[in-house]
């Protein structure tokens, strides 16, 4: 933490008396950089490379005089420092201890290099966050550079001169750690002059470290700039140093934002192309923003931690993924996306995931500091493997091993894994594997005996699909396994109550011939079987949480994701055609939502578009022929009303990628169906687009996407052609999407029913 000024009024274990606001209106983020000005005038840009990380502070002109920290205006208002504090730990955003991370215990070593600058290395161990996670050590090795004309010299006026051998401008500290309750101010840490410090896990501890620089009086106008170079490691405190020596060196800040934007560009950016036709669409800064920042966000995560696993092994020939967080989020549209787009990774990512079986025994549901956690809903990887197997024409990795992959999947489907103790759901269960398998197994539904037990209900089927989706072309599996799987990928059914219903007053389609009673929805069972409809409620989720019945969705939009490999039948369950249609047409009104309450509750109807289980609805119009212009009408809508380029530009949280990529198949005109070769098509944002498929395989080709006639009135689909065949059908299986070619739409201002074709796939369809 950076920090500008005299420190006699700032407690060093108490944030609250040294941090800083930034100031929204200077600041400027672009791929590779970041750089924010704090409300003190401490001016601050960002770097980075692979594991290692370049931050540059100035001293500037305070945004907010009011702001300041104590003594800005005296003689060492300029001083300059750098807080390293290990206990700095991710809080609980809910207020709650259920997602805190804790620190343990840690050591810290200050040195000083070649340059006379201080320098320091350490470890710091912590335990909990989102995942749960045991025990887990970070290393890290920082050093300083002034660059040439900064006027700052490394000072140790503000550490306590204790010990002979001391490094100029570092101090280390330790002080009774509480991660409530921070020092009282008199009782208030004081820097020493230490080289080394350590804490152990008994001890209670706190470590930091202080860095700080003054003025060298050289020249009382030249400006004060600090660079700091920091890498990370999760081997050991040498290895980060190695990191920072390697990737960062005396290499100058803008060689490493150049050498980022590169790599950007190649792995990610340079995916798919906006082409300058001189239509108006192709002349639309703001969506070509949200398609580029969309893009980038995607690249996040998970993150590449190959070479950095303290548990196995990895190498280029065995990678390693980490921060999968989570695959109930991404499975739908990140992982589909990387495997159009970042196809070599794609697969490096999968081999994690199967790695990640091997070792541990069970897939992840979702990872963060290598330890798997937390479980949601179902076993989320069987949906990602299944995806990837279906899809795959050979454009994925010849080392990837299915064999193994698919025993990951049984050992999901079959085996009731330990239950850990969670205090987010009452039942615990949530590290991961399936923890409701003694019901499902026996009674092919989850009882309210479990948390979580409708969702789960119908998500562990959607798992068994997955698995059927392996199992029926995969070399070696029995025929027992391969109709079993089958008949389990139908079990959501006994979680769908024929009798459950709504009513509900739709002033827009009153003139209907039809009422507005909805009948037909999923419910929760209780012990004995029968439906449970105390307090139920199709248009809410309840408390929508851990322990609730349903898991961040309301029963309306569960109903309609409950099976999105038999979407045949669940157009039946919900009355047929018509029904299926005046049904999704109500979930688009507004003002009939109930607030879920958690997760990325936006707008007011009953589709939630920043919700993953809502991501399919505005597509489902494309499984009744005739329909797709409501498609194109509701994609169009829910991004005008709920994406932007702005700060706030997504409908909630970006779900590490989750929402992103849904918005980036938007803009193209597509939509990914889990573990089925299937696309549903939309309708193009740009009236020409170029996408580079399976880039860096031997399947790498072109597809472009042409949108003609496409304006802010005309967008409507009249017709649509295929490598020059006409299409009559609203969908492409992914062996038609991998030939490349030239996807054609020609738009129009009125709805077209120019679907008049064959249905997308759906399981009651297979033989």
């Amino acid at each position: 933490m950076p920090i500008l000024g005299d420190l006699s009024d700032v407690n060093l274990g108490d944030n609250t008396t040294y941090w800083q606001n930034r100031s929204l209106t200077r600041e400027d983020s672009t791929v590779g950089r970041f750089d924010t000005v704090l409300l003190n005038g401490l001016e601050i840009s960002l770097t980075s490379s692979y594991h290692s990380g370049l931050l540059r502070y100035k001293a500037g002109s305070p945004t907010n005089p009011n702001a300041t920290v104590s003594g800005y205006a005296d003689e060492v208002s300029q001083d300059m420092h750098v807080l390293v504090d290990l206990t700095h730990a991710l809080p609980p955003y809910d207020g709650g201890d259920a997602y805190a991370q804790k620190f343990l215990h840690g050591d810290l070593h200050v040195r000083s290099d070649s340059s006379g600058q201080p320098s320091y290395f350490g470890s710091a161990t912590y335990r909990g966050g989102w995942v749960q996670a045991n025990p887990h050590t970070l290393y890290f090795c920082g050093n300083f550079t002034v660059p040439d004309g900064s006027d700052l010299v490394p000072t140790s006026a503000y550490v306590e001169q204790l010990a002979r051998d001391g490094v100029v401008g570092a101090g280390t500290f330790s002080w009774p750690y509480d991660a409530a309750v921070p020092p009282a101010f008199t009782d208030r840490p004081v820097p020493q002059s230490f080289n080394d410090v350590y804490a152990t896990q008994g001890s209670g501890m706190g470590l930091a470290g202080l860095f700080s620089w003054t003025s060298g009086g050289n020249n009382a106008t030249a400006e004060k700039v600090l660079e700091s170079r920091v890498g990370i490691s999760y081997i050991s405190a040498e290895q980060a140093c190695h990191r920072v020596a390697d990737e960062l060196a005396s290499v100058p800040f803008d060689e490493i934002v150049s050498q980022a934007r590169d790599e950007w560009e190649n792995e990610i950016l340079g995916k798919i192309e906006v082409v300058d036709d001189g239509s108006e669409t192709s002349k639309n800064t703001t969506l070509k923003r949200m398609l580029y920042t969309a893009l980038y966000q995607t690249g996040l995560m998970p993150s590449d931690k190959t070479g950095e696993n303290p548990h196995w092994e990895t190498n280029s020939s065995y990678p390693y993924f980490d921060d999968h967080y989570t695959l109930w989020d991404t499975y739908r549209t990140l992982q589909p996306l990387y495997h159009l787009l970042y196809t070599p990774t794609y697969s490096r990512v999968l081999r994690g995931l199967i790695a990640i079986f091997t070792h541990e025994g069970y897939y992840p549901a979702g990872r963060s500091a290598n330890w798997n956690g937390r479980v949601q809903g179902g076993t989320h990887a069987d949906m990602v493997i299944g995806d990837a197997y279906v899809k795959n024409s050979g454009e994925l990795s010849s080392s990837i091993d299915w064999q193994e992959a698919y025993r990951g999947m049984l050992k999901d489907a079959d085996i009731l894994p330990e239950r850990n103790a969670d205090t987010a759901a009452w039942d615990g269960a949530t590290k991961e594997g399936r923890g409701a398998l003694d019901d499902y197994l026996v009674l092919k539904y989850i009882t309210r005996n479990h948390s979580r037990s409708l969702s789960r209900g119908v998500e562990y089927s959607q798992n068994d699909f997955a698995i059927y989706s392996v199992a029926r072309n995969l070399p070696g599996v029995s025929e027992v396994d391969i109709d079993r799987f089958h008949d389990r990928a139908s079990w959501w059914q006994n979680q769908w109550s024929s009798a459950a219903n709504t009513s509900l007053f739709v002033p827009s389609i009153s003139n209907s011939t039809s009422n507005t009673t909805f009948t037909g929805f999923v419910a929760a069972r209780n012990s004995g079987g029968e439906f449970n409809y105390t307090d139920y409620d199709p248009l809410s989720c309840g408390a929508c949480s851990w322990g609730s019945d349903i898991y961040e969705a309301k029963v309306w939009e569960t109903s309609f994701s409950a099976a999105p490999h038999d979407m045949a039948r669940i157009i039946a369950l919900m009355g047929g055609d018509e029904e299926f249609v005046r049904r999704l047409d109500v979930s688009f009104l507004p003002g009939l939502g109930t607030s879920v309450g958690i997760n990325n509750d936006a707008g007011s109807a009953l589709f939630n578009p920043g919700n993953e289980p809502s991501f399919a609805i505005p597509f489902l119009y494309n499984y009744v022929p005739g329909h797709h212009w409501k498609t194109a009408n509701q994609t169009r809508a829910t991004v005008d009303a709920f994406y932007s380029d702005a700060r706030n530009g997504y409908p909630g949280n970006i779900d590490a990628g989750a929402l992103p990529s849904w918005l980036v198949f938007n803009l193209i005109g597509l939509y990914p169906v889990s573990a089925q070769p299937l696309y549903l098509l939309g309708a193009p944002r740009f009236s020409s687009l170029k996408i580079h498929l399976f880039s860096g395989t031997s399947k790498e080709t072109t597809l472009a996407i042409r949108a003609n006639g496409l304006s802010d009135k005309s967008y409507y689909p009249q017709s649509v052609t295929f490598n020059g065949e006409k299409w009559e059908r609203s969908w492409l299986s992914h062996e038609e999407l991998g030939r490349g070619g030239e996807l054609v739409f020609e738009m129009g201002e009125v709805p077209a029913r120019w679907d008049t074709g064959e249905r997308p796939f759906s399981m009651s369809g297979y033989k």
